[in-house]
Protein backbone atom coordinates (compact mmCIF):
# COMPACT_ATOMS: atom_id res chain seq x y z
CA UNK A 1 0.00 0.00 0.00
CA UNK A 2 2.78 2.42 0.91
CA UNK A 3 4.66 1.47 -2.26
CA UNK A 4 1.59 2.29 -4.38
CA UNK A 5 1.26 5.70 -2.69
CA UNK A 6 4.92 6.49 -3.33
CA UNK A 7 4.62 5.36 -6.95
CA UNK A 8 1.51 7.49 -7.43
CA UNK A 9 3.32 10.55 -6.06
CA UNK A 10 6.26 9.88 -8.40
CA UNK A 11 3.91 9.52 -11.38
CA UNK A 12 2.14 12.76 -10.45
CA UNK A 13 5.45 14.64 -10.17
CA UNK A 14 6.74 13.31 -13.49
CA UNK A 15 3.50 14.17 -15.30
CA UNK A 16 3.52 17.65 -13.74
CA UNK A 17 7.08 18.31 -14.87
CA UNK A 18 6.38 16.90 -18.34
CA UNK A 19 3.35 19.19 -18.72
CA UNK A 20 5.37 22.23 -17.66
CA UNK A 21 8.22 21.38 -20.04
CA UNK A 22 6.01 20.48 -23.00
CA UNK A 23 3.83 23.53 -22.38
CA UNK A 24 6.84 25.83 -22.43
CA UNK A 25 8.19 24.24 -25.60
CA UNK A 26 4.85 24.44 -27.39
CA UNK A 27 4.33 28.00 -26.23
CA UNK A 28 7.57 29.11 -27.87
CA UNK A 29 6.83 27.62 -31.29
CA UNK A 30 4.84 30.59 -32.48
CA UNK A 31 2.07 28.48 -34.03
CA UNK A 32 -1.29 29.63 -32.65
CA UNK A 33 -2.75 26.19 -31.90
CA UNK A 34 0.52 24.98 -30.37
CA UNK A 35 0.67 28.10 -28.19
CA UNK A 36 -2.90 27.47 -27.04
CA UNK A 37 -2.16 23.84 -26.15
CA UNK A 38 1.08 24.87 -24.45
CA UNK A 39 -0.72 27.49 -22.38
CA UNK A 40 -3.35 24.94 -21.37
CA UNK A 41 -0.70 22.41 -20.32
CA UNK A 42 1.23 24.99 -18.34
CA UNK A 43 -1.87 26.37 -16.64
CA UNK A 44 -3.40 23.02 -15.68
CA UNK A 45 -0.19 21.03 -15.05
CA UNK A 46 -0.98 20.59 -11.35
CA UNK A 47 -4.47 19.27 -12.00
CA UNK A 48 -3.27 16.93 -14.75
CA UNK A 49 -0.48 15.63 -12.50
CA UNK A 50 -2.82 15.01 -9.57
CA UNK A 51 -5.32 13.22 -11.81
CA UNK A 52 -2.56 11.05 -13.28
CA UNK A 53 -1.34 10.15 -9.78
CA UNK A 54 -4.84 9.30 -8.60
CA UNK A 55 -5.49 7.22 -11.69
CA UNK A 56 -2.21 5.37 -11.21
CA UNK A 57 -3.04 4.65 -7.57
CA UNK A 58 -6.63 3.51 -8.04
CA UNK A 59 -6.03 1.60 -11.29
CA UNK A 60 -3.42 -0.48 -9.50
CA UNK A 61 -0.55 0.52 -11.74
CA UNK A 62 2.99 -0.49 -10.94
CA UNK A 63 6.24 1.02 -12.13
CA UNK A 64 8.00 -2.33 -11.67
CA UNK A 65 5.69 -4.69 -13.55
CA UNK A 66 2.93 -6.96 -12.31
CA UNK A 67 4.90 -8.46 -9.42
CA UNK A 68 5.36 -5.30 -7.35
Amino acid sequence: MLARIIQAVVVAAVVFLACILLGAILGQLGIPIASTVGGFLSQYAVAIGVLAGLWHFFAGGSLFGRGA
